[in-house]
Parts: C-alpha cells; structure tokens; sequence
C-alpha cells in the first residue's frame, strides 16, 4: 500500500538540489501576516520569493500558514521561522524539487500546456534593497556569505532544531566571534558554520 510520505523529500534535499541546479538562486521572505478565523484560531501566513537567476523574469512564490500560538515545544516561539520554511518546501516543490509527482494532475498540465503564454514579460522589481548582501564585495573589500551559504545555513540549522533565535548562538561559537547577523559573516565562515552543522 501507498503512503502518501513515500518519496518525500525534506526542504534541506530540496534546497540543496535547488542550488545545485541554480547556483545563483535567491530567495526572499517577502510577506508575513496575521490571519485570525471565525473560529478566533489565529494562523501566520509567510510568503518567500524564489528567484533561479538574478534575471528570472518568473521568480516562484508560495505561501504557508503556521497555526499561532504554535502547539508544540519545536513550533511555539518559531512559528514564523517554521512558516516560512514550509513555504520554501513548497516553492521547491512547485519548481519541481520534490519526491512526491502529484502536485500536478495530468488534467492540469494539458490545460496548462494549451494556454497562449503572454508575449511580454514584467519587470521583476524586488521589494526590498536591503534586504540581501551583494553577491561579490563591499567597498572594503570583504566578501560577504552568498544568499545559497546563507540560505543552506538557516535550512541545516531547521534540521538540527536549532530555532532562528538561536542560529547566531551556534553561528559565533563556531567562528568565535560576536556577530548580530548572518549577512555580516564572510563567504569562508559561512563554508566553516555549513561544515559545523553538517557533522
């Protein structure tokens, strides 16, 4: 018999393959919201933005809703950080990176197939400026960690439980360091933090 998990693929897989296929990916968390239900049960909407080259014309977006104030001991305090990484599993699997073949029916993509694609495209406007680092260097030179290092830092970081509260914790004992953020660390200490958490 079937299981519906057969072939499933968790996001730090999928991100991984994502990477390997689009080494200049980016992705964004580009909106958070509160969303209360008759019911009065309240639930995080998250939003992320893929972006598979710096000139997609299509970046992916996908939402995923966390329920708030979260159940568990895993979820609660992290409902916003578990929201968006479920968001980014299901922009991967959008995009194709996923065990599971059934996010589309046949139906679905024969139709999909027969629709007349629009000639002229948008320009892809990002939402935000600071919110990602340059891919290459700053002024003085220093050769920030690329959106992929930061993005497989915080994935690894999910799969080891370490809440988004605590990954700059783990990230300056490893570097022996006291840095606030994961954008102010440089492409060689984000190799030896990805290394620390793989092992």
């Amino acid at each position: 018999m079937s299981n519906f998990m057969d072939g499933y693929l968790d996001v730090a897989t999928r991100l991984k393959m994502a990477f390997d296929k689009y080494p200049d990916l980016r992705i964004q968390e580009t909106h958070r919201e509160i969303v209360e239900m008759p019911d009065k049960s309240c639930f995080i909407r998250c939003t992320v933005t893929i972006w598979r080259t710096a000139d997609d014309l299509i970046p992916c977006v996908a939402s995923a809703c966390e329920l708030y104030p979260g159940r568990t001991s895993f979820q609660k305090y992290s409902e916003n950080e578990v929201g968006y990484t479920s968001a980014v599993g299901r922009a991967l699997a959008y995009m194709g990176f996923s065990g599971n073949k059934s996010l589309a029916s046949a139906d679905e993509i024969n139709s999909a197939k027969g629709r007349q694609q629009p000639q002229h495209l948008a320009k892809v406007v990002p939402l935000r400026d600071d919110l990602e680092q340059p891919f290459d260097t700053n002024p003085d030179g220093k050769q920030y960690a690329t959106p992929k290092q930061r993005g497989l830092i915080r994935a690894l970081a999910f799969e080891k439980k370490i809440g988004t509260a605590d990954i700059m914790k783990h990230v300056n004992k490893v570097l022996k360091n006291e840095y606030s953020s994961i954008e102010a660390i440089t492409k060689d200490e984000a190799s030896a933090v990805i290394e620390s958490l793989q092992s």
